[in-house]
């Protein structure tokens, strides 16, 4: 069994979840400081996965000490961003929102938009505390539909359930989600979902860090479509600032009368946005599935 199978168990989640709501930061942050510990000596295979995105981020010239090193600190500081996320979710919605506040002028653009009539796309990477951004947007009401990973196990379902009272509409990737999210924002409304995730008989070989990487078209397609007002973020955390949410946008599409072609040159873009935001906080970026084709070797999707 992968550990990424273990770490997504129900058992797993519901344990999680428990120990993040009863205990405090520091006993929390250790628990799972001991838990990154294990998956260091052990090094599973998500580890290396993890570590050959890596190498790809930080370039040739990386030498395997240093290497090794920001692979250790990733984990570490996953294991730091999943105990405030759980610990998150039994706060009230004036808390959540001072935990990772959300910017007021990017509040009033989105605002704007949506004055307009136009559709709201907010596209997240998984950089840092994404989920915990996702809640702190949940806190300020906007109402919005969420276009989770389809076919989700069993700890990522719970997680679902607790992100949807928080008052999210959380739907997995399917034909009708997709439908609905189509309605939803040529109607003015708000959908969420993320850009750097690989997802199967849709993705798309685009430059990023020097060599063609995995991408989805879903976000760029959704956009065209729509023509949504079109929104990025990331997530990074430093010991001074805590959590800081970062979005660029409202995004426009760049517009050309080939289809597949403008598909394509607007998800360069989005990537040209994540590599500034990778490159910054590498050992931030939670991708725990290969992004290169040569990095699929070990794969654990």
């Amino acid at each position: 069994m992968r550990l990424q199978d273990i770490t997504s168990s129900k058992p797993v989640t519901q344990l999680g979840l428990s120990a993040a709501r009863h205990l405090p930061p520091r006993a929390g942050y250790g628990l799972a400081n001991t838990i990154v510990r294990l998956i260091a000596s052990r090094k599973p295979q998500l580890y290396f996965v993890v570590q050959r995105n890596l190498r790809q981020v930080l370039g040739p010239e990386v030498d395997q000490a240093t290497l090794d090193e920001l692979t250790y600190r990733l984990f570490k500081h996953a294991g730091m961003t999943y105990y405030d996320f759980f610990h998150a979710l039994g706060l009230s919605a004036a808390e959540l929102a001072q935990v990772m506040p959300i910017p007021g002028r990017v509040l009033d653009r989105i605002d704007d938009a949506r004055a307009t009539g136009r559709g709201v796309l907010l596209l997240g990477m998984h950089l840092s505390n994404f989920d915990l951004g996702l809640l702190s947007f949940g806190a300020h009401g906007l109402p919005v539909q969420a276009l989770s990973l389809a076919n989700p196990q069993a700890g990522t379902h719970i997680l679902n359930e607790l992100r949807a009272k928080a008052g999210f509409e959380i739907t997995p990737i399917a034909p009708e989600s997709l439908r609905q999210a189509i309605r939803r924002l040529k109607r003015g409304g708000i959908v969420i979902t993320g850009v750097d995730r690989p997802i199967a008989n849709d993705r798309e070989l685009v430059p990023f860090f020097g060599r063609e990487a995995y991408l989805p078209l879903g976000p760029a397609r959704l956009a065209l479509l729509t023509g949504a007002a079109v929104f990025l973020g990331a997530c990074h955390h430093t010991p001074a600032t805590g959590y800081v949410i970062e979005v660029l946008g409202p995004l426009e599409m760049v517009h050309s009368g080939d289809r597949q072609a403008d598909i394509y040159n607007n998800t360069c873009r989005f990537a040209a946005f994540m590599e500034a935001q990778v490159r910054a906080y590498p050992e931030q970026w939670m991708m725990f599935h290969p992004f290169w084709p040569e990095n699929e070797q070990g794969s654990t999707t």
